[in-house]
């Protein structure tokens, strides 16, 4: 663990102990009591957000985020994988306490939920093959009827391939290993997603051609969902967040999952799947 985010979850230890919630807590933190476990959704193949390792346990930067948090309040950390699109519905239901998966903060979203953050900044970005790539000058090129593009289903992926790809040929799926490996087979083109999971892409397949266009789509804002009826629950992890930024443990968190190759080789190889 690095050394600043320890004094970081030591601080916030410290904080929920000398300065208890002095409202009457609503019902997500009764049943984080009642239940001892914080319950966290999310997809699972979104990295470096949240993605299955080869030997099946869950990691990345949202899931390091809820884990230490648990770890502060004192509870168990259970991890409910969802599809993306389900996120939202499932936390309304109350079946999960909170949702992450470089979730980003829209309007549409937010008449939904309400959102804990932004704890970092994102955007749309295009990963394709090599000579596409190299083929492309400005966005609007990408704009071709004779490209198949995808996006996850959904999200403002779609949303961005709609707006600014109207005549290339959407290919939507509601899983994001199902689309890379759509990428991989060479039945798409390239696919839409946020920076940070397409550069790790890049990375894990650059041998095979795939290459990320150097011109961000979109600029989104990250934020943990939340119901709004639990202004304690809210105000907790706001204060957690706060504290992480101040330490500098925030920081580095972001440094070892956005800028760091060392997790990636836990990764399992998406070419030997046949699923999809």
């Amino acid at each position: 663990m690095h050394r600043f985010f320890s004094f970081a979850i030591t601080c916030v230890v410290v904080y929920l102990s000398v300065f208890p919630g002095q409202s009457v807590a609503g019902p997500v933190i009764e049943r984080i009591r009642t239940n001892q476990e914080l319950v966290l959704g999310t997809p699972g193949d979104f990295p470096p957000f949240s993605v299955i390792s080869e030997l099946g346990d869950l990691i990345g930067f949202d899931v390091s985020l809820a884990r230490e948090l648990a770890k502060s309040m004192g509870v168990n950390l259970r991890i409910e994988r969802l599809p993306f699109s389900e996120l939202i519905s499932t936390l309304k239901s109350g079946q999960v306490d909170m949702i992450m998966s470089g979730l980003s903060v829209t309007p549409k979203r937010n008449m939904d939920i309400a959102f804990v953050g932004p704890y970092g900044n994102s955007g749309q970005a295009f990963i394709g093959q090599k000579e596409i790539i190299e083929s492309l000058g400005e966005p609007k090129d990408l704009n071709r009827a004779d490209l198949k593009i995808g996006a996850l289903q959904d999200t403002t992926a779609e949303l961005t391939l709609k707006a600014l790809m109207p005549q290339a040929e959407p290919v939507l799926t509601k899983s994001l290993d199902e689309l890379l490996i759509k990428l991989l087979r060479g039945e798409i083109d390239g696919l839409i997603s946020d920076y940070p999971y397409c550069k790790v892409a890049e990375y894990r397949y650059k041998s095979q051609g795939l290459l990320v266009y150097d011109k961000i789509l979109s600029f989104e804002q990250l934020g943990i969902g939340v119901l709004p009826d639990d202004p304690l629950f809210v105000n907790l992890l706001t204060n957690y967040l706060n504290l992480l930024v101040g330490s500098g443990a925030l920081k580095a968190m972001q440094e070892y999952w956005f800028k760091s190759s060392d997790w990636i080789v836990a990764l399992p190889d998406l070419t030997i799947f046949k699923d999809f």
